[in-house]
């Protein structure tokens, strides 16, 4: 990745696409060395790519539920906000390109072999720390105050990525979450701001709902192999 950021290239590409490609190419190589392929076209499937514009709408209100509730609860109103988002081809598709290699890194097709031996909750419970501990490397960046966010859509992205079986979601939902956000008077409010515990309130709920949910279809997957295993 770093070796990307500083590799010239023209005018016209952008060097995110040059990252994609770099991560692309990782991961195909994990998926044949851990012998992953048949993973890879199931988590990979074009076939799934509807779960593309559902993350999107998802991410996108995740984004902007502290405004949402602030005018749910007149602390803000419609005149306050401002849209934070240039609809331009160019940055819809740099923006998706810079997501996507994100995706590749944090939920790149080597959990799928680390998943054999781990449990779904324990590696995104990891994936959610090691995502906020990168954050580190961002000087302005304070973690006292974003942590808890940062922790739980690591550990939120990771859970769907596994329990949908499928990229295109969390590519999804981290697009929406990044390119569609709106400004508002609230933006430094302890709560409702941009960077404030609303936010790490509904990424947390989400993550709980989806470890019930995970726990639950691995319980009954385990009774379900007893019984045949009973029949046998």
């Amino acid at each position: 990745m770093g070796t990307g950021q500083f590799l010239a290239t023209p005018d016209w590409l952008n060097s995110a696409f040059v990252i994609l490609l770099l991560f692309i190419v990782v991961n195909i190589l994990t998926a044949n060395f851990f012998r992953l392929k048949s993973e890879i076209q199931t988590f990979w499937s074009f076939n799934k790519v509807y779960f593309l514009p559902i993350g999107i709408l998802i991410g996108g209100l995740i984004a902007t539920s502290p405004v949402l509730a602030g005018l749910a609860t007149r602390m803000t109103t419609t005149n306050d906000l401002t849209l934070n988002t240039t609809f331009t081809a160019t940055s819809i598709v740099v923006t998706l390109a810079i997501v996507t290699w994100e995706e590749l890194w944090f939920r790149g097709i080597f959990l799928n072999y680390c998943n054999k031996n781990l449990s779904t909750i324990n590696i995104s419970l990891t994936i959610g720390l090691l995502f906020m501990l990168v954050h580190l490397l961002n000087p302005e960046i304070n973690l006292l105050k974003t942590g808890l966010t940062l922790f739980f859509a690591g550990a939120f992205l990771t859970i769907v990525y596994f329990y949908f079986k499928t990229i295109w979601l969390p590519i999804g939902l981290h697009f929406g979450n990044n390119y569609l956000t709106i400004d508002s008077k609230l933006e430094n409010h302890w709560l409702l701001g941009n960077e404030g515990y609303f936010g790490t309130i509904i990424l947390a709920g989400l993550f709980f709902i989806f470890a019930k949910l995970t726990l639950n279809k691995t319980n009954w997957t385990k009774l379900n192999n007893e019984n045949k295993k009973g029949y046998s």
